[in-house]
């Protein structure tokens, strides 16, 4: 039996579609399973052992979508599976002429698919993608967690990077958003940072397009026990610094779910979005930390590139005190544990 699954939304978003990938290989015993995604996140699903093939799209830079469907309609897929919701998304998976074809009732394309899963708003989004296994009558277990897999090269990177940083302990900062809004403020990390420099090392993380924010935290902390790797390392060596982290700080973004598929204990900090959204780390320790009582919040579902009232209060008034203090009781329950 072979299953597609299509998700070509952003890295965090592919993270949280693993147990997905998971679930099909355990209540479907023979199945042959590919993902479609595309080229930047890739390289997520390397090493997954589970997949027959990750078949990368570029759905943005120039790459025809007929292509890419002469190539899955070849496939004859049986079963195609759509957590994205977008009608390109829809139009794949009809080309991929599985006899089944599964996706929300809130997708684009609703007649392209053969059956539709109601989309549960307040389930968290690693459920809400199990229960398309339930249009196939499988209902899986809801608690099956994101994994990745790193390699032993990824492990021997990071293994190098604790050493030069003296042995000590970590804590991963994750800066950055692909949106403004959903930033917790610059001074707010470097302050942070500081802050944990008397027990911990501190490495930030991110993609390329956050090495300047982080390098300017570095430069505001001015210690040789904080470091930045934005743009530095794969999203599986990331993922194995996580590993060996103690925890990670991080706003509503992939680190939280790439920490999540490692096991490490996360903070996320929600500013523009919130956690009814279902976007928070699954089956591992963690806090939630933001600034309550705002008329305003959330103002988005994805986050913007400015505050639509101006003041971004969310952000700019969520204190390092009430950061860092969520952050020091996390440590504690883990070591209790």
């Amino acid at each position: 039996m072979d299953v597609l699954i299509i998700q070509t939304a952003f890295a965090g978003d592919l993270v949280l579609t693993t147990p997905l990938m998971q679930a099909c290989a355990d209540t479907l015993p023979d199945a042959v399973i590919d993902v479609l995604c595309i080229p930047s996140t890739a390289g997520l699903l390397k090493n997954h052992p589970m997949l027959r093939e990750v078949i990368a799209y570029d759905k943005r830079g120039g790459e025809r979508m007929a292509s890419v469907m002469r190539m899955l309609s070849r496939r004859s897929y049986d079963i195609c599976l759509t957590p994205h919701r977008s009608m390109r998304s829809a139009i794949l998976a009809r080309s991929s002429r599985a006899r089944v074809r599964v996706s929300f009732d809130r997708s684009a394309g609703g007649p392209l698919h053969t059956h539709r899963v109601v989309y549960d708003r307040k389930a968290h989004e690693v459920r809400r993608n199990l229960s398309l296994l339930t249009a196939l009558g499988i209902s899986p277990h809801p608690d099956t967690p994101p994994r990745l897999y790193p390699s032993e090269d990824d492990a021997m990177q990071v293994r190098e990077i604790i050493g030069r940083l003296g042995g000590r302990p970590v804590v991963c900062l994750a800066p950055g958003s692909v949106w403004p809004t959903k930033r917790w403020t610059e001074h707010g990390f470097a302050d942070l940072a500081s802050a944990l420099l008397s027990t911990h090392s501190v490495v930030l993380l991110g993609g390329a397009d956050d090495r300047v924010l982080c390098s300017r935290i570095v430069a505001r902390v001015e210690d040789a026990r904080c470091i930045s790797l934005a743009g530095e390392l794969s999203y599986l060596a990331s993922a194995a610094l996580l590993r060996e982290a103690d925890a990670l700080v991080s706003n509503d973004s992939a680190p939280v779910h790439i920490a999540s598929a490692v096991s490490t204990p996360v903070v996320e900090i929600f500013g523009a979005t919130s956690p009814a959204f279902g976007f928070t780390p699954f089956a591992v320790p963690h806090r939630i930390v933001e600034l309550e009582g705002l008329p305003c919040k959330p103002c988005g579902i994805h986050g913007s590139i400015r505050c639509p009232e101006g003041h971004f209060s969310c952000m700019k008034d969520l204190s390092v005190e009430k950061v860092y203090g969520a952050l020091m009781e996390l440590l504690r329950s883990t070591r209790e544990r």
